[in-house]
């Protein structure tokens, strides 16, 4: 080798040193353009599986279909709002948690309703959750519910049965089973008649757990009527 090669070789050597940090800059922002690529306009990682967990009464394929996620959408790109809506207009559902579980999956945690009561009269079947709601049940409505019937004059039906929720809610599953008809006159007007065929007089549902406690010890003793309305100062008639 020539000098001349040797200060051209050495020439070369100092110019690609001083590019080099330029070209792994430029390397690494192809690697990540070509990541990009791949995470969000390929079905490398796209949803494959949608994993419904949480449910028992609602069918997961009725969730699947709700949720409606197209096979092969980047999940990166996925709009979980949307799919969060769409599985919440489901009847029986409460809430949703729609989350993405790398490399293929959506995972959609459903929470259901939980009937405390439903409605007699022309509504029968439907129930009631513990805020009120009224929905048709999924499948087979669950047994012993208490039934709630609405008088005319009971006010607006929403609030009326969400003062139902309230009494009923605050019942263990003991008692609730006990009650047979829930009926409401107004809003402080609700009274409970008993499978055994005795009365209670509720009252509002202010105070309802304080009640249901009450209600409990009071019918350790066989009557025909039971008034818990003041719960301080509690009445039973023979």
């Amino acid at each position: 080798m020539t000098a001349d090669d040797r200060f051209v070789r050495r020439r070369w050597q100092a110019r690609l040193q001083r590019l080099r940090p330029y070209l792994i800059a430029a390397a690494a922002l192809v690697l990540v353009g070509v990541g990009a690529w791949v995470v969000l306009e390929t079905s490398v990682l796209g949803a494959r599986t949608v994993d419904v967990r949480g449910v028992s009464t609602v069918a997961p394929a009725v969730v699947r279909a709700e949720a409606d996620v197209v096979e092969g959408t980047p999940l990166a790109r996925l709009d979980v709002a949307s799919i969060q809506d769409r599985v919440e207009s489901i009847p029986q559902v409460e809430s949703v948690d729609v989350r993405r579980q790398w490399p293929r999956t959506v995972v959609v945690e459903v929470v259901e309703r939980t009937p405390v009561a439903r409605l007699g009269g022309s509504d029968d079947g439907r129930l009631i959750d513990a805020d009120g709601i009224v929905y048709p049940p999924a499948g087979k409505a669950p047994r012993r519910l208490p039934e709630v019937v609405l008088a005319a004059g009971s006010g607006p039906r929403a609030a009326a049965l969400r003062e139902v929720a309230v009494a009923v809610g605050a019942m263990d599953a003991d008692l609730a089973r006990r009650v047979r008809v829930v009926k409401v006159t107004s809003r402080d007007g609700i009274t409970l008649e008993l499978r055994d065929g005795a009365d209670v007089a509720w009252g509002s549902a202010e105070q309802a757990a304080l009640k249901a406690q009450v209600l409990a010890a009071l019918l350790e003793r066989e009557a025909s009527a039971y008034d818990v309305s003041v719960p301080e100062r509690p009445t039973i008639r023979p």
